[in-house]
């Protein structure tokens, strides 16, 4: 709760709080994913996404031996995004966060939960009738990257140097564009930081 006070008061002082009617005036994509809400915005073309409100997503951990998603800290959510920036050149950008009155996802955590608000070109699919890659041109896509699979972990990939880890690498996290496989919202992590 700690950290959210002080995202919440950096927020504030930035100027980077959004109103919750500007949030609902967006188009509504999915409310049905673990971490987010998706909207669209239409005026510059993104998908804006919303951390469940007490929630900031998930990082790679190591429990009993096994890669597994863990809760991310705010800090790790954002480190996860700028991890996703990095390897895959995305465009994802912090837009602020929001301050919700309904009660957290959390048990027992009171409402007025914080979430980030942050969004990513909105990727258009080759084919909507089947926008996601099969999980067989996903392992070729971060083989050609340097990552090899990780078995007994949730679609799990580790670069060759060891350097990163990869997460829900599913079909559903990516999508296959006209310019080939892009991410989506990968479970990423430096495995110094882990």
């Amino acid at each position: 709760m700690e950290a959210q006070e002080r995202l919440r008061g950096w927020a504030e002082a930035s100027g980077l709080v959004i109103p919750e009617l500007d949030w609902l005036l967006l188009k509504l994509v999915s409310a049905a994913t673990a971490e987010h809400e998706v909207r669209y915005r239409a005026k510059d073309h993104r998908a804006v996404k919303r951390t469940w409100p007490g929630t900031f997503g998930f990082i790679p951990g190591l429990i009993d031996g096994q890669w597994k998603p863990r809760p991310a800290e705010p800090t790790e959510y954002l480190l996860r995004q700028r991890l996703q920036n990095d390897l895959f050149q995305d465009d994802i950008r912090l837009e602020g966060i929001m301050i919700s009155d309904g009660p957290s996802m959390i048990i027992g955590q009171p409402s007025g939960g914080v979430s980030f608000v942050i969004s990513q070109p909105w990727l258009d699919a080759a084919h909507p009738a089947q926008p996601h890659p099969s999980e067989l041109l996903i392992a070729e896509f971060l083989a050609k990257m340097g990552f090899h699979p990780i078995f007994n972990a949730l679609f799990g990939y580790r670069q060759e140097d060891g350097t990163h880890i990869i997460l829900d690498a599913k079909p559903d996290n990516f999508i296959l564009t006209a310019q080939g496989i892009l991410p989506i919202d990968l479970v990423i992590a430096e495995i110094s930081e882990v």
